[in-house]
């Protein structure tokens, strides 16, 4: 049936998702409401009695049919141009429009200016109307000139009430035995003229029939619907219809018009108003007619009508309103849906196809309604002995159609005869929906630049059985810019397996990619393939998926070009048109980055196919089997026959052809080709297999490098932290790149020393030709040498950052990260040294700089006569501290701390950082001097005199005395603080250690330089201690040498004397050993416990405890000359002495652990250490002696005791005194 409707605005209803969409299983489609793209829509509950009608399975796509559709003969697709193909649809060209009808197109903007397009299947001629001329051509005859149009006036408007006038409605006449159609046009008030041909428009258009119909004020012709070739229905805006019937009399034709009545009962008169309500008296919706009985559908009512060749009669009137409100949608009775009848098609000889748009007003919603339509398909069967009409199924529609300003007539319902696959053109949109519920499916065929482009006619073609290949039911569509298109479905032989709702939304988009890829990249294809907004499915599947295929040379879509490397660019071009589809739609974003580098990688490797069928095909015909220029082709043997893939005779051309994907694995057996003729040829050989396999190896690795470089911002990968490693990047791959690398390296200098130095040199014209091809190959070498270093270090780099993301991100076992970044680290230096000796100092610094090898940048630089101080200077500012900081390490290492501490000003804060965070005092301080910081640089010389390795006392004392000094200076200059107090406080007590110690040098030292030192005389009492004399020996001949001693020898060597003379060195023993915060606290107890045992020992308290005889002055006086007294006064005017560190002689007993010992002495044997252990007992068993035969308890109170009442009574005078003990 050929329908001429005037054109109509596009609904603007306010609209929503309604509860229709929810009541049944949607069509899974590509389009989904505003959803995220990973969340799949929520499925919702339907009314039980829909259970009987609901969709099916979700709708695959064709990318996910199992089996492949019948396609049309190969010979007359190859002519056809294709806008957009799959396994269940596709879309070709049938010319552009006529010159005259473009010009007619450009002309209007379907606002102010409409027009209308028309196709007539019986005919094959199309249309083109506008308000005031109609232009026909036969879109199917096919000529090499333009084809013949046919220009036909417009009738004229007599009266309107808009300024806006429709496109005059159009029709062709097809019911004489003339091979060419009438033309009938009709205006909108009522004005038809009637052209017997189209010739008639070439010879005499002003040669028509001409008759009226008479209408009603502010009444209009609104739709001209042909029923068949000599019936036509036109429509007015108050919903009057007239039988327009033209037959021929005479070799003319004679029109009837006649109005269509409705019957008013038995005694009432016919009423030309068919329709009663209301709302069914603002026009008629549509038409539909099959066999002899014609519908009509107005807003709410279905009339049917039975029309014969001597008139019509009213047959029967339907509520298909209510009828699919209530059918519908659960809430119909609530008022909240609004819902309008679209379409009417004829469904073969008992169905009918209602197109329906709703909105359902939901409550608590915003109260500014939503700009979609929802769309269903309404399946009726007609019951053929009551006539009535029962729902048999619901299609629902997932596409959510835009309003559209422009005066279209959409939505429109195209059913081609026999097909099981319906058609709804909207402004912009032809969407293909299935009405087979075992196979459903939805496509839409969406226009470029639908700003300004539209569908502005279609129609259903009956495909003739005697043209070749059009076996298939199709629909040829107008848009307004793009010439006609043909849009045909594709039936499936067999139904699809089930899909999952995720995964066949999947296989749509894969589709969807795949039309894109193979047809969008047209300028002249009038067809957009851009995504929807909250497309479904999964976007790293589908673009995987069609990369993959791509580069396998799987797709079905795949054009067939014969030559080797067209055919492969034509592959990569395809790579490309994907990441643009991306890219254009906005998916970059959101596509994972472990895609985007599968991605890249695909297209890396047809880069690489390229150059190397490049080079293969250069070389074919000079290659030889089992020779160095024949490891290519002889590997991709080996390779295709372990594949198994060996099916012609050039099986080169077949790996390049179906196998590129595979090129890692190719490598790998190029590698072990190489490696094993390595071992076997010859060393005159040698050179040749070497430089073949490195070429083979390079030309692939510089192709996948370069092409990641070019489209850097096409794929925005993640270079930091890649999410995989790039396909060069295998472990096989990088062991055949370094295997090669130190293989090149050996080699060249085996050639050195067999061939000379003169072959390293730079290739000589005046050279022997033998000479000459030497240098020559010795150069190639080398140049080969610094790319596989760069090849290593790219690859090796990017494996190890991705490695360190999944060690972060996915928390991967961190020992594989360690490993290989301890081979990264070994590598590098490795790798990139030595290309200095073979002349590449610029690949060497380009490599260290690009993967921060920042030794070896500094040894590069220092590499010469004179260091490059300038390029270390842009390093610096380059790098920053990471590089200075190595530099600086280099010179410290070096031994050339001149170069770190006269670095320029500028870089003052660098070499600050570099000292605060790296243990170097002896040289900071310097530094902080020069800076005029004196509190860093007292510090720091405070931590040098500390230092282990600054021994000397003269030296301590002299850096002591500087420390001092600029401490000092920092008081001075900033004032005190507490910090500074305390920093002066620590210095005067190291200096005052270097001074006690400078004291014992000098009483030890004997009076004369060649007297020895009676070092016997000061240890009488360690007679039966031998392991404590020996110490003590020990301590007095560093001190002699000028040695500092460590706190425990210092206190050893104050304690292990008699101190018959110097008595007050226990006391200075305890204020060090108080002092101190470096000890150990265990080692710290023990050098206390022996200070305080050695002091009770020292005297006989057993004569002492004898007083017989001994008056109470002389009692006293011998207690006030034992070293108990002396060192308990002594801690007395030490200030702040902690009464903690007072030990009685009962605590003294307690012995140290040999852990303790041992941790002390580390160089000592066991045997060592427990004669020190026995020392310590003999000590503890004297005084335990003392402690049980001398009541030593009592008598140290005694002392202490009497401590106090000498200080009171010397001190009397000054005030109170607080006594330590």
């Amino acid at each position: 049936m050929f329908n001429s409707p005037s054109t109509r605005a596009t609904p603007r209803k306010a609209t929503s998702r309604a509860s229709l969409a929810r009541s049944r299983h949607q069509t899974p489609s590509i389009f989904a409401e505003s959803a995220p793209l990973s969340q799949a829509p929520t499925p919702s509950v339907r009314s039980s009695r829909l259970a009987v009608v609901k969709r099916g399975v979700s709708p695959t796509s064709s990318a996910g049919d199992t089996v492949h559709t019948t396609r049309q003969d190969e010979g007359y697709d190859k002519d056809r141009v294709f806008w957009s193909r799959d396994e269940r649809h596709l879309v070709s060209s049938l010319g552009p429009l006529p010159k005259e009808v473009a010009s007619l197109v450009k002309g209007s903007d379907l606002v102010a200016n409409p027009i209308a397009g028309h196709v007539d299947s019986k005919s094959g001629f199309a249309m083109v109307a506008s308000p005031s001329v109609c232009i026909a051509w036969n879109y199917t005859k096919r000529t090499h000139s333009a084809p013949t149009t046919y220009t036909f006036p417009s009738p004229p408007v007599s009266y309107s009430t808009t300024p806006t006038q429709p496109p005059t409605l159009a029709a062709l006449y097809t019911g004489s035995a003339s091979s060419e159609p009438g033309m009938i046009l009709v205006s909108s008030s009522g004005e038809i003229r009637i052209w017997e041909s189209m010739s008639v428009a070439l010879a005499n258009v002003e040669r028509f029939q001409e008759i009226y119909v008479e209408l009603g004020e502010d009444d209009f012709i609104d739709r001209l619907w042909k029923i068949d070739g000599n019936n036509f229905l036109l429509t007015t805006t108050s919903s009057f219809v007239f039988r327009l019937t033209i037959s021929s009399s005479g070799g003319r034709l004679v029109p009837t018009l006649t109005n269509l009545t409705r019957p008013g009962g038995m005694f009432g008169r016919a009423s030309p108003q068919i329709f009663i309500a209301r709302e069914d008296k603002v026009g008629i919706s549509s038409v539909a007619s099959t066999s002899g009985d014609v519908y009509v559908m107005a807003r709410r009512m279905l009339q049917k009508w039975a029309f014969g060749p001597d008139g019509q009669k009213f047959v029967q009137e339907y509520d298909l309103h209510e009828t699919i409100g209530n059918w519908c949608f659960d809430n119909w009775s609530s008022g909240n849906v609004s819902l309008e009848l679209n379409d009417l098609v004829s469904f073969g000889s008992n169905e009918l196809a209602v197109l329906i748009s709703y909105v359902e007003q939901q409550t608590r919603t915003s109260e500014y309604p939503r700009s979609h339509n929802s769309h269903a398909i309404v399946m009726f069967s007609i019951q053929p002995r009551s006539q009535s009409l029962m729902i048999s199924r619901i299609v629902d529609v997932s596409y959510l159609a835009h309003s559209d300003p422009r005066m279209l007539d959409v939505p429109r319902l195209l059913v081609p005869p026999g097909s099981s696959m319906a058609f709804i053109r909207f402004a912009e949109v032809v969407l293909m929906v299935s009405l087979d519920e075992g196979s459903p499916y939805e496509e839409a065929i969406t226009l470029r630049d639908s700003g300004r482009n539209a569908f502005i006619g279609a129609s259903s073609i009956i495909p003739s059985s005697a043209k070749k290949g059009s076996s298939l039911p199709s629909v040829v569509a107008i848009p307004a810019f793009g010439g006609l298109m043909s849009i045909e479905a594709l039936e499936s032989s067999e139904r699809s397996e089930t899909f999952t709702q995720t995964s066949s939304a999947t296989a749509r988009l894969k589709s969807k990619m795949e039309q894109a890829v193979f047809f969008g990249e047209r300028s002249d294809n009038p067809l957009s393939f851009d995504l929807p907004a909250g497309f479904q499915g999964d976007l790293a599947e589908a673009a995987e998926t069609v990369s993959a295929e791509i580069v396998s040379s799987n797709s079905p879509y795949m054009p067939g070009i014969f030559e080797i490397r067209p055919h492969l660019s034509d592959r990569l071009l395809r790579l490309k048109e994907l990441m643009s589809f991306i890219r254009h739609n906005g998916l970059l974003s959101i596509l994972p980055q472990r895609t985007r580098r599968r991605l890249s990688r695909d297209a890396e490797k047809i880069k690489g196919a390229i150059e190397l069928w490049d080079y293969q095909n250069k070389y074919m015909e000079h290659m030889h089997t089992q020779s160095p220029h024949s490891i290519l082709s002889d590997s991709i043997f080996t390779y295709m026959r372990q594949a198994d893939v060996v099916e012609e005779e050039d099986f080169v051309r077949l790996f390049f052809r179906t196998q590129v994907q595979n090129l890692d694995k190719l490598l790998e057996i190029v590698f072990a080709t190489a490696r094993a003729a390595l071992d076997a040829v010859d060393r005159n050989e040698l050179s040749s297999w070497v430089t073949e396999a490195n070429r083979i190896f390079i030309i692939v690795e510089r192709a996948a490098a370069q092409y990641r470089e070019e489209e850097l911002y096409t794929y925005e990968i993640d270079r930091e932290r890649p999410a995989i490693e790039i396909w060069t990047a295998q472990e096989s791959l990088i062991e055949a790149l370094d295997f090669l690398y130190t293989t090149t390296e050996a080699l060249i200098k085996e050639r050195t020393r067999d061939l000379g130095s003169v072959i390293d040199g730079p290739p000589s014209d005046t050279a022997e030709p033998a000479l000459r091809r030497e240098q020559q190959l010795q150069s190639r070498l080398k140049g080969q040498m610094a790319i596989l270093a760069a090849a290593l270090c790219t690859n090796m780099e990017d494996k190890c950052r991705a490695t360190s993301r999944r060690e972060i991100d996915e928390g991967a076992d961190p020992q594989e990260g360690i490993r290989l970044r301890e081979k990264w680290a070994e590598m590098k230096p490795r790798v990139i040294r030595p290309l200095v000796s073979i002349d590449r100092l610029s690949e060497a610094y380009e490599l260290a700089e690009n993967h921060t090898d920042y030794l070896t940048l500094v040894m590069l630089c220092h590499d010469q006569a004179n260091p490059d101080t300038a390029r270390l200077q842009r390093y610096i500012e380059r790098f920053g501290e990471e590089f200075a900081f190595v530099l600086y390490q280099w010179y410290i290492d070096q031994g050339q701390a001149y170069e770190l501490l006269n670095q320029d000003e500028v870089y003052g804060v660098l070499v600050t950082r570099f000292f605060a965070e790296n243990d170097y005092p002896e040289l900071a301080w310097m530094h902080h001097l020069a800076f005029k910081r004196y509190d860093q640089a007292a510090g720091a010389l405070r931590d040098v005199m500390r230092d282990d390795n600054t021994r000397a006392l003269d030296q301590q004392q002299l850096v002591g005395s500087i420390a001092k000094l600029a401490a000092i200076a920092d008081v001075r200059s900033k004032g005190i603080s507490n910090d500074r107090k305390r920093l002066l406080i620590e210095l005067d007590d190291e200096l005052d250690l270097v001074n006690v110690q400078s004291g014992l040098i000098s009483y030890f030292s004997p009076p004369t330089r060649r007297a020895a030192p009676k070092l016997d005389e000061q240890v009488t009492l360690l007679a039966d201690r031998p392991a404590f004399k020996r110490i003590f020996f020990d301590l007095t001949q560093q001190l002699l040498d000028g040695l500092a001693l460590d706190l425990e020898g210092l206190v050893d060597i104050l304690t292990l004397k008699d101190n018959f003379e110097r008595t007050g060195d226990a006391a200075l023993a305890l204020e060090r050993l108080v002092g101190d915060m470096t000890l150990p606290e265990g080692r710290k107890q023990v050098a206390l416990l022996s200070i305080w045992r050695r002091v009770y020992i020292r005297d006989d308290w057993a004569a002492i405890s004898n007083t017989t005889g001994r008056s109470e002055q002389a009692q006293r006086s011998k207690v006030r000359s034992t070293l108990a007294y002396q060192t308990i006064r002594a801690v007395n005017d030490i200030k702040d002495f902690p009464p903690n560190f007072i030990l009685s002689p009962f605590t003294s007993t307690q012995p140290p652990l040999p852990a303790e010992l041992a941790a002390r002495f580390p160089t000592f044997s066991a045997e060592d250490i427990a004669s020190l252990m026995e020392d310590h007992e003999k000590e503890i068993e004297i005084l335990n002696r003392y402690l049980s035969e001398n009541g030593l308890e009592e008598r140290i109170r005694e002392v202490a005791e009497l401590v106090k009442n000498d200080l009171e009574e010397e001190k009397r005078e000054e005030g109170d005194v607080d006594i330590v003990m």
